[in-house]
């Protein structure tokens, strides 16, 4: 398996961890969900969009970023940051996991923390705040739900 490939899969286990995160508390998620152009005017898509928190009416998105070895992933966060304060509709939240983030990287992104990106959190300090911190999911009336009424 190449370096590349064993990015991708490490980075997709992270990504079913924050998923069932926020499935299980009740979140309706869209995955890889286009949200416009980035900041080089190509197509923009974000790896979570959460359509019910309470408090953003415009949703939220939540990016995961994964790097268990050293790498380039902490390199490419100003590009992240960039797009998420000038192209992103709504606020969003930077998950990071694995050990190969620089330390150097992580503390920058931190430091970027405002109205529209605001929180960067580990998979674990993720887990506490949508358990403990993040507003509570709105009940999602389906279609179905309303013919019964």
């Amino acid at each position: 398996m190449t370096d590349g490939s064993f990015a991708n899969k490490t980075g997709n286990v992270a990504e079913r961890i924050i998923r069932c995160i926020l499935s299980d508390n009740g979140y309706d998620i869209k995955r890889q969900q286009p949200i416009g152009l980035s900041i080089y005017q190509h197509r923009l898509k974000c790896d979570f969009f959460i359509s019910n928190v309470t408090g953003y009416p415009n949703g939220l998105i939540i990016e995961s970023k994964w790097q268990d070895v050293g790498g380039s992933a902490d390199e490419k966060f100003p590009y992240l940051v960039k797009n998420i304060k000038e192209k992103f509709p709504c606020p969003a939240i930077v998950v990071v996991g694995g050990n190969g983030c620089k330390q150097g990287a992580f503390d920058w992104l931190k430091d970027q923390v405002d109205d529209k990106l605001i929180a960067v959190l580990t998979v674990e300090e993720f887990t506490t705040y949508v358990n403990r911190k993040l507003p509570s999911a709105q009940k999602i009336t389906k279609k179905r739900d309303m013919k019964q009424i």
